[in-house]
């Protein structure tokens, strides 16, 4: 009966411990209560200690602490090699998504453009204490794809200079910065928190000039035939779009990036089409599209025969696709449903892709004087008898096609191309359509996907517009104090003094044994 005080001792001292541990696990951050509590534990294990020596030496000296030393060593080396696996999970994460329609992961864009970074600028999300949890959600998201990210937390309300510093006017604040490049996010989204990172790490925005005055799809325009949806997806994506009338200029500066020609209808004059013709050997980029024209007169006649100069022919003709089609179409929109996966245009692309009325893109021999390249052919039809390149103008305005063996070309046909010079300083993107991505069919989500690519190939910019946000739900969970109660009496006292009942009660039947 005179021992009891002391195994009461002992008890204590375990259980406190096990709170200890507890404590510097939930609460790492109160290191005031932690550390006495710490302290008082120590000085408290001391006093057992020196209390209780004579039946400690004895016990130190007894065949029972030499088994339980072997015992605790093992232990020790378990715990340690669990210590470097959880060390090498953590510097090595993986993890799976498995929400319906993957609502807590991020974008395929988006994580290509995050393990691609150069760049990698510095995040500071300033927030007052009670909404750090969803930015919390989202930005975790982007330190899992690139550990290199330095993300800080800011409670606003207790660093009232940082928020002055950066000049905070609203909470939650996003404030992303490299040198003197800096953009503030004041969404959660992660559409406008990747494009933020990406326009920060770039030097510059890549500056595109858009061609008017011939009577090209109207950029402007936000009816069904308009390009305004397709203008706010490469702003979104960071191109820096200008109009310019070519015919005013003597040449396209050399700040610019590349050029759109999007559906022009009426003819360029020989000034224009030089002007088009030094800003390619310059090394500048162009995005172009003409549809087809089955007028008596071909008014695009002049850009035919430059792109021919460089290797590219879209011919005024008709692709028919009878297989693969837009339903009701009859073969004169073709669907593409298969890509090649290595291909720089289509890597990672799924599709499908459709082209209201398409003409087939052709590679020829180039003129003397530009350089030779690859070509890169993405999209094609199917193989003849299925699909074939028209060219009976009759047939095409009676409405009644059919190949014609010897007149029509047999399929497959390409329906754009890719071209790029061997030192890669020329780059070329064609199509024989320009409606497969007007604002009448915005919700064709693939068709505005594929030009971006385009873009972004053309510019040598990996960077897209992300298309999906994930939904990361902040709904925060009400525990009752009844509830606390049995959480914390289970978690932190029932639970390991079974497991510790358990060990001992495994510990003396070894010793028996």
């Amino acid at each position: 009966m005179k021992k009891w005080p002391l195994y009461l001792l002992y008890f204590s001292n375990i259980v406190i411990y096990l709170v200890l541990v507890a404590l510097w696990i939930s609460i790492p951050g109160e290191l005031t209560l932690n550390i006495s509590l710490s302290l008082f534990n120590f000085c408290f294990s001391a006093v057992i200690f020196i209390k209780d020596k004579e039946n400690l030496k004895k016990y130190y000296l007894s065949h029972k602490f030499k088994k339980f030393s072997e015992v605790f060593l093992s232990a020790l080396l378990i715990f340690c090699i669990l210590g470097v696996l959880n060390h090498l999970f953590y510097k090595n994460p993986s993890q799976w998504d498995l929400t319906r329609n993957q609502h807590n992961s991020l974008s395929p864009q988006t994580v290509k453009i995050l393990k691609s970074l150069k760049n990698v600028p510095e995040i500071n999300a300033f927030s007052r204490k009670e909404n750090r949890g969803r930015l919390k959600a989202l930005l975790d998201l982007y330190r899992f794809e690139n550990h290199k990210l330095k993300i800080n937390y800011i409670d606003a309300e207790l660093r009232p200079d940082l928020v002055k510093k950066f000049k905070i006017t609203t909470l939650p604040t996003i404030h992303i910065r490299r040198g003197q490049r800096e953009r503030k996010v004041l969404s959660s989204r992660e559409g406008e928190l990747t494009n933020a990172i990406v326009k920060v790490s770039r030097d510059k925005d890549p500056l595109v000039y858009y061609s008017m005055g011939h009577s090209e799809v109207d950029p402007f325009e936000k009816g069904r035939d308009g390009l305004s949806h397709l203008m706010r997806l490469l702003k979104g994506s960071l191109f820096e779009v200008r109009p310019i009338h070519l015919a005013g200029m003597a040449k396209i500066p050399d700040k610019v990036d590349s050029l759109i020609i999007w559906g022009p209808r009426e003819g360029f004059h020989e000034n224009e089409l030089t002007v088009i013709d030094l800003f390619l050997k310059r090394g500048g980029k162009l995005f172009v599209g003409i549809d087809p024209d089955f007028s008596k007169k071909d008014k695009l006649k002049g850009l035919r025969n430059l792109l021919k100069k460089w290797g590219i022919h879209i011919s005024n003709d008709l692709v028919v696709d009878s297989l693969n089609n837009y339903s009701g179409s009859k073969g004169s929109i073709p669907l593409i449903k298969k890509f090649p996966k290595e291909n720089p245009l289509t890597k990672g692309f799924k599709g499908p892709l459709f082209f209201p009325l398409v003409s087939s893109v052709q590679k020829v021999e180039a003129a003397g004087g530009r350089p030779k390249g690859n070509y890169f052919f993405p999209v094609k039809t199917t193989h003849i008898p299925a699909s074939w390149a028209e060219k009976n103008v009759s047939e095409v305005n009676s409405g009644k096609v059919s190949y014609s063996p010897g007149t029509d070309t047999p399929g497959p046909i390409p329906l754009m191309v890719g071209w790029e010079s061997l030192d890669k300083k020329h780059k070329i993107v064609a199509f024989g359509n320009t409606s497969f991505v007007v604002n009448g069919y915005a919700h064709f989500g693939q068709n505005f996907i594929f030009f971006l690519k385009g873009m972004s190939w053309l510019n040598k910019d990996k960077s897209l517009t992300s298309f999906k946000t994930p939904k990361i739900i902040d709904s925060p969970v009400f525990i009752s104090s009844p509830h606390l109660g049995i959480i914390f009496y289970f978690s932190v006292l029932f639970i390991p003094l079974l497991m510790f009942s358990f060990a001992l009660i495994f510990y003396r039947r070894s010793i028996k044994l």
